[in-house]
């Protein structure tokens, strides 16, 4: 049978009286991502019914293909493959079978890149023996060992399944039973889902009575026959064509199946539309527009494509205020946010090339949305709790090594998740005091050695305290800080009952580590029972939050899956790796032409996802963040490590070759998407923002330029930040907090910067300095401080003696740097002045060691930033210091 392809402008023209895609209207419909069917689905909840039949996406396709017990996209599947390569690799470097050790360091840090790279290959149809064969003598050395571990894979039961799934799909004869058998366990599926929205967005009916399980599964078999006996497929939105979804589509066509591909196209404009005409393969099947009536599309959207044809008549400048430029993330954060308070029918629709990397600085922490494992605290838990152990290679011995690798970072987040409770306290009340605790953790590896260094704190703090302690005052929150000079240190700062709650996480962390790192040699069953049991007796108990509870229960669900798997014994480290990378689903959710991408209820979503705009009614689109960086979009298609000699030979008469025109289509199909996302907007608005991340002076992208879009004036957008900011609704909370005297520090403090001073004096009991570049600074001012006593005030100490003391203070610094920064504070001027509070005088009132470096006085603001901000202990909290980085 021959593949039609049908075009339209609008989508109005879909359902007009005259439309030529009214015929297919009882047919299956398949979306080419999860985002079209939303869009879809929308449209139609508008009460537009030119879709009567069940829509459902090509991932749920692909999703089916397999065996039940290895459907070759589950994770449970790419853990195994992954596994393996870790294995193979960890074999072929202790048999010496590594040629090249960069090549294995190389492979060992890319085996996700590799596997994704492997998968490609075998789903174009081709295997380790035939690229071997067409690279014939001409295989460097890293495609050598990228053949060797592919073949390893290929005898492993998850390629078998795909084969034979593979094969028999293709096979004419049964193609329709597979076919059928697919659907209708997708549509068994989706009716056995309690989410309800899921059998909508299908637009599948709802079930009349309640059916068994026995009886629903017969019910909708029968059904999907029904629905497929007349044989039409409708394929909506594949504006590229992968290797797989071709091989379906071809069987299907083999097969009897009518099939059209639907797509948003309009001729006469090539250069926009290239990708389209060239994966629908336009001279081979002629486009067949569903209607003749003129399409009315947003007037930007039009003279895009008039553009992109080197036709600059259509006059635009009627339309100001469209494009808007800004400085770092703060100010677009703050402009979004003060625009969706304005009374409007419509907000902004937000949609970006960077989506992904800038979601989590966009959302509100209420609006978050559906994630994968690794972005919610369960999964980054237990990513975390695996990545307390590395693996090292022995060159010499010709082995790896396990070993624990413990860091302020990792710790950090395992106690922020709040899974590990102690004495009644959950660890993420501790998270403060941990961090606080990194200049004297920060090269020790082992559960041990943190355990032994904060027992050495205590038991530090304790004696110096006690040393420091006057016998005839009463200590208050106001004179402590004149008593505890230590407490500056943040380590010393620390309550010796929050130390001690830190050993017992600790402790508790070490026992679950323990649990995961046992044998050598593991079977995948064993370990997951007893990461399992303690799942589920120590750490979901602790979730409190509904959404978490939902995503821990998957999770267990998942693991429970694998837990009856046929697994065979894996070393510990690769199953390990497997499993972080089971849980981060890197290659699950890459390529979001199969799967969607993750964002589609975000506040901000891809380019990618934008193809559902042109179904959505009377909305208003913002495209931010257009700089040149960020477009052209890129496929990201790595065929890693084969390079591009290899590739070029690959593609030849071969599936691969997809793949290469959907690399060489990366602006065309950047063209498209940004088409679809304007071609019926209500209203448009572009933005850049020059400071993203680590990139900074970043320039408006090419294709604004050619728009020749103005930048909205200074005054519309400071009067629209204005205006939005007065109509923000404050609720009034009253906080209460001890009242503290009005010390010389406190005031000093104050004149300098009120944050400073709140965060110092307020909101903690005095300021601390966390951070090495502060240490050192303490460090010589204590020098100075103690040779002044000593001059002053008949103390009898010597040089050595000063030096001891302090050093005292710096047990995680080697000999020669106390000595290099004893030398620098020996030279300082110190200047003390007393203090009275509560009728005693103190001798230092601590001006010139808490408050070091060139200060810059302005008591007018509430937040004086400058170039002291460098050394305030809030340095890194503080969004307005002129030291944060724009993360």
């Amino acid at each position: 049978m021959a593949i039609r392809v049908l075009t339209y402008s609008t989508v109005e023209q879909l359902y007009e009286e005259n439309s030529a895609f009214l015929q297919w209207n009882d047919s299956l419909h398949i979306t080419s991502t999860v985002s079209l069917r939303k869009g879809i689905f929308e449209n139609l909840a508008e009460e537009n019914d030119w879709l009567t039949r069940p829509v459902l996406t090509f991932g749920q396709i692909l999703n089916k293909i397999g065996n039940k017990d290895w459907y070759w996209y589950s994770s449970k599947t790419q853990l195994k493959q992954f596994s393996i390569i870790s294995q193979k690799l960890r074999e072929l470097a202790e048999e010496n079978g590594i040629q090249d050790e960069k090549t294995f360091n190389a492979m060992s840090k890319n085996k996700q890149v590799l596997l994704r790279t492997i998968r490609m290959f075998t789903e174009a149809k081709e295997t380790s023996d035939s690229v071997r064969r067409k690279l014939s003598n001409k295989v460097s050395v890293e495609e050598e060992l990228a053949l060797i571990i592919w073949k390893a894979l290929e005898r492993d039961g998850t390629f078998a399944a795909y084969r034979q799934w593979l094969a028999e799909f293709t096979d004419v004869q049964s193609t329709d039973a597979k076919f059928t058998s697919m659907v209708g366990d997708i549509l068994l599926d989706v009716y056995n889902n309690e989410n309800e929205l899921e059998r909508q967005m299908a637009n599948l009916k709802p079930l009349t009575r309640y059916y068994d399980e026995k009886d629903l599964e017969i019910l909708i078999h029968r059904a999907t026959k029904s629905l497929l006996s007349s044989k039409k497929i409708v394929l909506h939105g594949f504006y590229f064509i992968t290797p797989i979804q071709k091989q379906i589509i071809k069987a299907l066509d083999a097969a009897g199946y009518e099939i059209v591909q639907l797509i948003n196209y309009q001729e006469n404009y090539p250069n926009v539309f290239e990708a389209v005409e060239d994966f629908l393969e336009i001279e081979k099947y002629p486009f067949e527009p569903v209607s003749k009536t003129p399409a009315f599309i947003n007037k930007i959207a039009q003279k895009f494509l008039q553009v992109c044809e080197g036709d600059f008549s259509l006059d635009i400048t009627n339309m100001p205020d469209k494009y808007f430029e800004f400085n770092h993330m703060y100010q677009f954060k703050e402009f979004i946010e003060n625009d969706m308070q304005i009374d409007k029918e419509i907000n902004d629709f937000l949609i970006s090339p960077r989506a992904r990397e800038i979601r989590r600085q966009v959302e509100d922490i209420n609006s978050m949305p559906p994630l994968t494992l690794k972005d919610y605290p369960i999964g980054r838990f237990l990513i975390d709790l695996h990545s307390l152990n590395i693996t090292t290679f022995d060159e010499e011995k010709k082995q790896f090594n396990d070993r624990e690798e413990l860091s302020i970072d990792i710790l950090v987040r395992i106690f922020a998740s709040g899974y590990i409770k102690v004495s009644g306290t959950s660890t993420h009340l501790l998270v403060k005091d941990l961090k606080k605790l990194e200049e004297r953790l920060n090269n020790k590896t082992t559960f041990e050695e943190w355990i032994v260094e904060i027992e050495t704190i205590i038991d530090d703090k304790n004696r110096i305290e006690a040393a420091l302690t006057p016998d005839d005052i009463t200590l208050t929150a106001d004179n402590e800080i004149y008593v505890y000079k230590n407490r500056l240190l943040s380590y010393f700062d620390v309550p010796e009952e929050n130390l001690k709650l830190i050993l017992e996480a600790l402790e508790e962390a070490r026992n679950l580590y323990n649990i995961i790192f046992t044998d050598k040699t593991i079977e995948v069953k064993m370990y997951v029972e007893r990461l399992l049991e303690h799942l589920e007796g120590k750490i979901v108990p602790n979730i409190e939050r509904e959404e978490e509870i939902a995503v821990a229960e998957q999770l267990l669900e998942k693991l429970n899956d694998m837990r009856s798997s046929d697994f065979e014994h894996f070393d510990r480290q690769d199953l390990i790796q497997g499993l972080r990378f089971f849980l981060s689903e890197e290659l699950e959710n890459t390529d979001n032409s199969l799967f969607g991408e993750s964002l589609i209820d975000s506040k901000i979503v891809s380019l990618q996802d934008g193809d559902f705009l042109p179904f959505a009614e009377n909305q208003s689109v913002h495209l931010a963040f257009l700089d040149n960086k960020a477009l052209p979009l890129s496929q990201k298609l790595v065929t890693w490590p084969f390079n591009d000699d290899s590739m070029e030979v690959l593609y030849k008469d071969s599936l691969l070759e997809l793949v290469q025109k959907r690399k060489k289509n990366d602006a065309a199909i950047t063209k498209y998407l940004l088409y679809l996302i304007m071609v019926n907007a209500a209203n448009l608005k572009f933005s850049t923002v020059a400071n993203v991340g680590v990139e900074r002076e970043l320039k408006r992208s090419f294709y604004l330029d050619l728009l020749k879009i103005e930048t909205a004036s200074s005054d519309v957008k400071e009067n629209g930040l204005s205006t939005n900011m007065q109509q923000i609704n404050y609720i009034s909370k009253t906080i209460s907090f001890k009242k503290r005297k009005q010390s010389a520090l406190l005031l000093e403090t104050k004149t300098i910067c009120n944050k400073r001073m709140i965060l110092s004096y307020l909101l903690q009991q005095s300021p601390s300095f966390e951070s090495e570049f502060h240490h050192r600074f303490l460090f010589e001012k204590f020098i100075a401080q103690l040779k002044f006593f000593s001059r002053h005030y008949s103390i009898d100490l010597s040089k050595n003696e000063i030096r001891e003391v302090v050093s005292d203070w710096f047990p995680q610094w080697d000999e020669t740097k106390r000595s290099i920064l004893a030398t620098n504070g020996e030279k300082w001027d110190y200047y003390m002045k007393s203090e009275e509070i509560d009728d005693v005088f103190f001798a230092d009132n601590l001006k010139s060691i808490a408050l070091f470096g060139q200060l810059d006085r302005d008591a007018t603001k509430f937040a004086n930033s400058g170039s002291h901000c460098k050394y305030c202990p809030f340095q890194n909290r503080c969004r307005e210091s002129e030291y944060i980085k724009d993360e």
